[in-house]
């Protein structure tokens, strides 16, 4: 089964950065970098997600970068169809990358909200407000079941 990507908040926009960022440093370095290798990491995991947004259970979780690194959110969430996906490159400086995303009525991935988590620790309410937010609107259109 796949499931359907629907965008909302700041994702397009993050996407849009990525490209950016790997078309830059394409033109002024000439080759391939931790941008590049970002942008096809993100790209990777997106189609990994489309075919299974859950997470792993334990037993089959190992260290392969490709693997999208996805948590149940739990904590300071109304909704209980919350999930985040963290998105980073090791030994790269380019942001600890994290999406908010809902599956909506177990056939859709509703991406709601990118932030660069700057902390350790549990999500923040501050970065799971804006995703809440735009998850309540899309509900408007398309109510869940």
């Amino acid at each position: 089964m796949s499931y359907d990507i629907i965008y909302k908040g700041n994702v397009r926009e993050f996407e849009q950065y990525l490209l950016d960022k790997a078309e830059q440093e394409l033109q002024q370095r000439g080759h391939r970098g931790m941008w590049c290798q970002l942008t096809d990491t993100y790209v990777r995991q997106l189609k990994i997600i489309m075919e299974d947004p859950f997470p792993p259970a334990e037993a089959d979780t190992d260290d392969d970068e490709d693997l999208p690194s996805i948590k149940h959110l739990t904590v300071h969430v109304t909704f209980d169809n919350f999930f985040r996906w963290g998105l980073r490159v090791p030994r790269t400086r380019t942001g600890n990358h994290r999406i908010i995303f809902a599956i909506h009525n177990y056939h859709k991935v509703v991406l709601l909200h990118h932030f660069d988590k700057q902390y350790n620790g549990v999500i923040k309410l501050k970065d799971i407000q804006p995703a809440e937010a735009h998850y309540e609107d899309y509900c408007v259109s398309d109510p869940s079941y």
